[in-house]
């Protein structure tokens, strides 16, 4: 399973959570206790599927990490992917053109109910081209799909009926959801969206942030963290963490300038784990849920995304 190693120089404190944290990189998957399991290739997308970690390569190779090694799971033929996620037992793709596609056997197939889901007809991007799926999310039977610029879609039933949730107009660019009805939306135009009953009504949270353009979300044991910028391309990039109804910025740790825009996919947290891919290539980690982070010595390529999987 272990093809090289990277030297890593961790905390003590971090230590019992570096089998934990994976990043994705333009080489292959990573971990912080240094091993570097297969496949190789530009890492586009990483999902934890239980214990599992599912990883898409170059947009269309989807493959799966467990304990006894990697394996093949699936490839999409013809078209990029820029997203996954595990849902009743299969892997889910969104990428281009805002298109959905589930897995068959060792290939996939397009959702084609997706193309006339609610709200389609005016899904757009502010500079003109066509849509595409920015993230899914999975909490028992609910799978939430969002679309830039389209909102979020919710199915109860495997794809086979579609209901939206989100107004378009909140720009959300990615959404993670809770088996217990919680969703979370990072939205260009609200700040953070938090909905208790799986996407029927919301509420925002904007008090505290220097700016309310998201780019990322990421819920952690007892509060959520987000990444904030001026714009897709902002270069004041920060990361808050919601403390009750007001957000306190991350300073404990972290420098004042992060180097650019934390994107999508580069923070992500389970429990009170959390750990950040800064725009300079520099590892973040964090073991009480965002309130004070170190930097991890750790010599990578570029990192594309991170996970943190279970406890």
């Amino acid at each position: 399973m272990i093809d090289t190693h990277t030297e890593t120089t961790l905390p003590d404190r971090l230590r019992a959570h570096a089998h934990r944290i994976v990043i994705g990189t333009v080489q292959g998957v990573h971990r912080l206790d240094g091993s570097a399991p297969r496949p190789h290739g530009h890492v586009t997308a990483i999902a934890p599927d239980g214990d599992d970690l599912l990883v898409l390569v170059d947009g269309r190779r989807v493959w799966r990490i467990d304990g006894t090694g990697a394996a093949p799971v699936a490839t999409l033929d013809g078209a990029s992917a820029g997203c996954l996620v595990a849902h009743r037992g299969d892997v889910w793709l969104g990428g281009e053109r805002a298109t959905l596609w589930r897995q068959r056997g060792t290939g996939f197939e397009t959702v084609s109910t997706f193309a006339s889901a609610p709200t389609s007809e005016d899904w757009h991007t502010p500079w003109g081209g066509a849509a595409a799926t920015f993230s899914l999310a999975s909490a028992s039977d609910a799978l939430y799909a969002n679309v830039h610029v389209g909102g979020i879609l919710r199915s109860d039933d495997g794809g086979h009926t579609w209901h939206a949730t989100i107004d378009l107009a909140d720009d959300v660019h990615q959404v993670c959801a809770h088996p217990d009805g919680r969703v979370w939306a990072a939205t260009g135009a609200r700040g953070l969206g938090l909905s208790d009953d799986r996407g029927r009504t919301w509420r925002h949270h904007v008090d505290g942030l220097h700016s309310t353009y998201l780019l990322a979300v990421a819920p952690t044991r007892d509060g959520v963290l987000v990444a904030a910028s001026s714009g897709h391309a902002g270069r004041d990039s920060a990361v808050h963490r919601l403390d009750g109804e007001r957000f306190v910025r991350c300073t404990d740790g972290l420098p004042d300038d992060l180097g650019g825009t934390v994107g999508t996919g580069h923070l992500a947290a389970d429990g009170d784990v959390a750990v950040l891919a800064a725009p300079d290539d520099r590892i973040y980690v964090s073991a009480d849920g965002g309130r004070s982070w170190d930097r991890v010595a750790i010599d990578l390529p570029r990192a594309t995304s991170v996970a943190v999987l279970p406890d």
